[in-house]
């Protein structure tokens, strides 16, 4: 991924609360348009899990972490994130396996694959298995922004 901002340390205590999001003790703060709308982020690499959060948050959506692929199936199916942004190699099951299982027993929750196998018939894999859309690594994070919005917005319509 490429940041576009200046990276600096992170901490979860560091991050402002934001209009529609979770507080830290779970306590939801009812102002803001993306109130219901949460991502799952499900990736093993910890500098884009916080990267990711902070963007998302930052834009004022709620934002869940998985570090692996029996996380992030856990997760989605007792959290119930609005969409799903997952990772294809991560440890355990990987991401599209994952995304099976999400799939199985939620057929209609989003999910965009994040994977730096960017051939156009790896993209076409991806699809294929069930993904609703495909971000290639690096991306841009107004592309992240963007995708998000979009769920967002046929989700309210």
């Amino acid at each position: 991924m490429r940041n576009e901002e200046a990276p600096g340390p992170m901490t979860q205590a560091s991050a402002p609360e934001a209009p529609g999001r979770l507080g830290r003790e779970g306590a939801r703060n009812i102002a803001g348009p993306t109130t219901q709308f949460a991502v799952l982020v499900a990736d093993d690499n910890e500098v884009a899990q916080r990267l990711c959060r902070r963007v998302l948050e930052k834009a004022g959506y709620p934002v869940l972490i998985a570090a692996d692929g029996l996380q992030a199936v856990d997760i989605a199916l007792n959290q119930h994130p609005a969409m799903i942004l997952m990772d294809v190699a991560m440890p355990g099951i990987d991401g599209l396996e994952a995304m099976r299982r999400i799939k199985a027993q939620v057929p209609t929750m989003p999910i965009v694959i994040a994977s730096a196998h960017s051939m156009s018939s790896d993209r076409d894999r991806f699809l294929a298995a069930g993904a609703d859309d495909v971000l290639s690594k690096p991306f841009r994070l107004a592309d992240l922004i963007a995708i998000v919005e979009g769920f967002a917005k046929a989700k309210t319509g």
